[in-house]
């Protein structure tokens, strides 16, 4: 762990400084941009503006800089420096506004964004509201201790993004679903309805879903893929008879397996979701 935050700390003083696109807090400019360090005071999540390294809020990622004046520069991504191939590191998001994964700090070490040491706790880890943009909750330090993004109901320095705020809902469902069989693979494609982000492609096996009479918690048998941002993947093509489903979600919400059309004999959502292998 040394000699990783001393290979970090020559990185990021090289490149703390440089700007980078695309940070997107405080979008109202009215101060809400601040966490609190019960250790090192205040952390800015915005620190040069509009037009600085300061923090960018993504569907499935933090990157930019936060900066507290007695702990220096925060790194919230690896990317920011160039040293994913090394030392991967970074703060993520699943989509839904709950971060997990660490920052570095030059001076103060590694920030854990979903710490487990206080799960009873519900101001315990942080979150994003898909809603308001607000961040909530607690990340923790071994050096600089608890870092609070909101105690509670936003305050007046509670850090704010512009991420999904030009979302209204989840996205409906999926149509138009292809399929092709080529070179010992099935190639899906598919239709995006309004909104979408990005797909989860369940499978299963045709043969378990007819003599169960539609038993998708059954039938279900593998998660194909899982939050991807194309229109299209390949499986592995079987020797049995398959079906496929596709799901469209983005930051409000995930979409729906069902099609609402007449012709769909019985539920699909709460069936796969009952299932083991249904995606995450």
């Amino acid at each position: 762990m040394r000699n990783r935050g001393a290979f970090l700390l020559v990185a990021l003083l090289g490149a703390a400084g440089a700007a980078l696109a695309g940070e997107n807090i405080d979008p109202a400019g009215d101060g809400h941009q601040y966490a609190w360090g019960e250790n090192v005071g205040w952390i800015n999540a915005e620190p040069s503006d509009d037009s600085g390294n300061g923090v960018e809020v993504t569907d499935f990622a933090l990157r930019g800089f936060m900066w507290g004046e007695n702990i220096g520069w925060i790194s919230l991504s690896c990317d920011n420096t160039g040293v994913c191939g090394t030392t991967p590191f970074g703060v993520v998001n699943d989509g839904s506004g709950r971060l997990s994964g660490y920052a570095w700090s030059e001076n103060s070490g590694w920030i854990n964004f979903a710490p487990t040491t206080c799960l009873q706790d519900p101001t315990c880890g942080v979150k994003i509201d898909p809603s308001t943009g607000y961040f909530s909750g607690r990340a923790w330090g071994e050096n600089v201790g608890w870092v609070t993004l909101s105690p509670g109901a936003p305050e007046t320095w509670t850090t704010r993004t512009s991420w999904c705020q030009g979302t209204p809902a989840a996205p409906g469902p999926v149509a138009g679903l292809g399929l092709a069989k080529q070179s010992g693979e099935v190639s899906l494609s598919w239709s995006v309805p309004a909104g979408a982000a990005w797909f989860d492609v369940v499978a299963g096996s045709l043969g378990v879903l007819r003599s169960s009479q539609g038993n998708f918690g059954l039938a279900t048998a593998t998660c194909v893929a899982n939050r991807i941002a194309t229109s299209s993947v390949a499986a592995p093509a079987q020797g049995n008879a398959v079906w496929f489903l596709v799901r469209a979600a983005n930051c409000r919400g995930r979409g729906t397996y069902e099609t609402g059309s007449p012709s769909q004999h019985g539920g699909r959502d709460a069936g796969i979701a009952s299932s083991r292998f249904a995606c995450p």
